[in-house]
């Protein structure tokens, strides 16, 4: 079997600092995801706003591992579990402070007018609403909130109407937690999975796709996912016609500049179809993922790539001498009257 990457699980100095900083920016975040909750109500606006806020904690997590060299699928799995629980409690903490910030604006209006009544001094003033303040705090903790906004629940019919609450909010606040862990821990996994030069100390960050060969028989695709060696996948036949809704995707991971250092080859299976409502859609299957390249055998496939794209060329002009052959054999349809 050929060799492929494997990532060494080792990581740089700068990972405890700029996970810290993940952190922050994932409460940071919550704060505005917060907001979103609280000012549009609607579930169904709610679930797309989760949806982009677990993909950004994953766009963070797979900065943290980029920018920190970690090529540790297990630390990056921790830390993006670290970031999504974080994002998650700041979030509730958020809320439960805006909830208790509304009470106490409702019961500070009542306080107010009964020390105004006793002509109670300013500063006896701050005392008692700060008591006040603190009171709120305690009687509708973190827990006693979360069970309120479950009994409370959501509208999601017109008009106010088809209310859900309870169980139903807990299944709707674990789904969103699922989403965030998904999407962090996946963000920040295939950051640390991907090819990296221990000699230059740097990611294979450079990709191209140098070949798109339609497949024109299953038995291609048995043939590249059978492939014991490099050499397999670059000595694959060319296929007499372009015309085809399969292709297999030759995408190449390399170091910019380093064209004499080992790069990656990764083959994806796309297979193109058109729904019923006349929509493209694409289908996408991994069959090798960054198998090792030496520099000859880069070179190989560049070479195989252009001799497909000048069988190609040459098979596109013999339908079109042959489309023209046909044209001018053809009668022309006047006669004579």
């Amino acid at each position: 079997m050929f060799d492929t990457y494997q990532p060494s699980g080792k990581f740089g100095v700068m990972l405890l600092p700029l996970v810290l900083l993940g952190v922050v920016l994932a409460v940071a975040a919550a704060y505005v995801y917060h907001l979103l909750l609280e000012h549009i109500p609607l579930i169904y606006i709610n679930f797309l706003a989760t949806l982009f806020f677990g993909i950004g904690i994953g766009m963070v997590g797979a900065w943290i591992v980029r920018t920190s060299h970690t090529r540790n699928r297990m630390i990056a799995i921790g830390m993006g579990i670290l970031l999504a629980l974080s994002a998650l409690a700041g979030k509730y903490y958020f809320q439960h402070q805006t909830f208790c910030n509304q009470v106490f604006d409702i019961e500070k209006d009542g306080l107010l007018r009964e020390l105004d009544a006793e002509q109670v001094n300013s500063q006896q003033r701050e005392e008692l609403l700060e008591k006040l303040r603190d009171v709120i705090h305690d009687e509708y903790n973190i827990v006693t909130h979360l069970k309120l906004r479950a009994d409370q629940g959501w509208n999601i019919g017109r008009g106010g109407g088809a209310p859900v609450a309870g169980v139903f909010v807990y299944l709707v606040w674990l789904v969103e937690a699922g989403m965030l862990l998904f999407y962090s821990v996946k963000g920040s996994a295939a950051a640390a999975g991907e090819p990296y030069s221990e000699k230059l100390n740097t990611w294979a960050s450079e990709e191209e796709t140098v070949m798109s060969l339609p497949i024109t028989s299953n038995e291609m695709v048995t043939q590249i996912q059978a492939a014991t060696s490099v050499d397999d996948l670059l000595s694959l036949p060319v296929p007499k016609t372009d015309e085809s809704d399969k292709f297999a995707i030759y995408r190449v991971n390399s170091i910019e500049g380093q064209e004499l250092e080992d790069a990656y080859l990764s083959v994806d299976q796309v297979v193109l179809s058109v729904n019923s409502k006349g929509e493209q859609e694409t289908e996408v299957t991994s069959l090798v993922r960054h198998a090792v390249l030496s520099s000859e055998q880069r070179k190989q496939l560049l070479e195989n790539a252009d001799l497909m794209q000048e069988a190609f060329a040459a098979y596109r002009e013999s339908l079109e001498a042959e489309e023209a052959a046909e044209a001018a054999s053809a009668p022309s349809g006047e006669g004579e009257v």
